[in-house]
């Protein structure tokens, strides 16, 4: 019976460093958000072993000996525990808030995996771009951008909406990778907001409300941030254009428009009258 206990002890620490150093991620994400990080089971939490030099985990200051007593705001008393949330945040935070015990005393820690630049300029939490191949000719703005826009390409060819939806989320992605070395660059935030908006067009058609308005809402939010960023005409119209057919969209389906588009009237007039 205690051998046994032992090979499934065994068992959970070997899935646990496996789900922590993201060899399972998402390939729509950069890193998952707890890799680097091994754990033991304690009798009051999960004691750090190990914490990979320049893993989120580092970055949120964890050490070895810390003991995590939860997870955004979720108690975690075993591997099981950590396992099952691991699992459910990957692919889909970008955060996580710790509870940490250190020496006695308990401080919180905020292990985050989004890029700083992107968040700073556009207030989007977009994961850091992935490595970069050896032997890069371009700079990585430019080997990013360049691929999200081959995607993008592809994106309106492919048959299938799957295969469509699988296709816009990859162009997006590059482009936000692109937007993290060229943060100030309005062309792919608008190249991104466009995407958005096709991709959001493309679930509504599908009669996929909840996907469909959450792109729009991405989509208002950079096309809104452009207009805070530039008056210039060759922006401002098919901005302008844009949100209009944003707003046409919604008046087709049940949703809280005056929400969504908070803001979106005042920053248009703003810019007319400034123009």
């Amino acid at each position: 019976m205690q051998i046994e206990n032992s090979a499934t002890r065994f068992y959970l620490l070997f899935l646990t460093i496996t789900i922590s150093l993201g060899i399972f991620t998402s390939p729509a994400f950069a890193q998952s958000i707890f890799s680097g990080l091994i754990l033991s089971e304690k009798k009051d939490g999960l004691k750090v072993v190990d914490v990979q030099k320049g893993s989120p985990c580092f970055d949120a200051g964890l050490k070895a000996g810390d003991i995590i007593l939860e997870i955004d705001g979720k108690k975690i008393e075993s591997l099981d525990d950590y396992i099952k949330i691991s699992k459910e945040a990957r692919g889909k935070k970008v955060e996580a808030a710790l509870t940490v015990l250190r020496k006695g005393v308990l401080y919180e820690a905020v292990i985050r995996i989004y890029s700083i630049p992107v968040h700073q300029h556009w207030d989007q939490k977009i994961t850091k771009p992935k490595e970069l191949p050896r032997g890069l000719t371009n700079s990585p703005y430019e080997y990013w951008a360049g691929k999200g826009n081959r995607t993008l390409k592809i994106s309106k060819i492919t048959a299938s909406f799957e295969s469509k939806v699988k296709t816009y989320n990859e162009a997006i992605n590059y482009l936000y990778y692109g937007l993290h070395y060229q943060p100030e660059s309005i062309d792919t935030a608008l190249q991104i907001a466009k995407a958005h908006h096709e991709l959001g067009s493309l679930y509504l058609n599908n009669g996929n409300i909840k996907d469909g308005t959450k792109n729009y809402k991405n989509s208002i939010k950079l096309y809104v941030n452009c207009l805070k960023k530039t008056q210039k005409e060759d922006y401002l119209k098919p901005i302008l254009n844009n949100l209009q057919e944003i707003e046409k969209g919604l008046s087709k389906i049940d949703v809280d428009k005056t929400k969504l588009l908070s803001g979106t009237k005042k920053e248009i007039n703003r810019s007319q009258q400034k123009d």
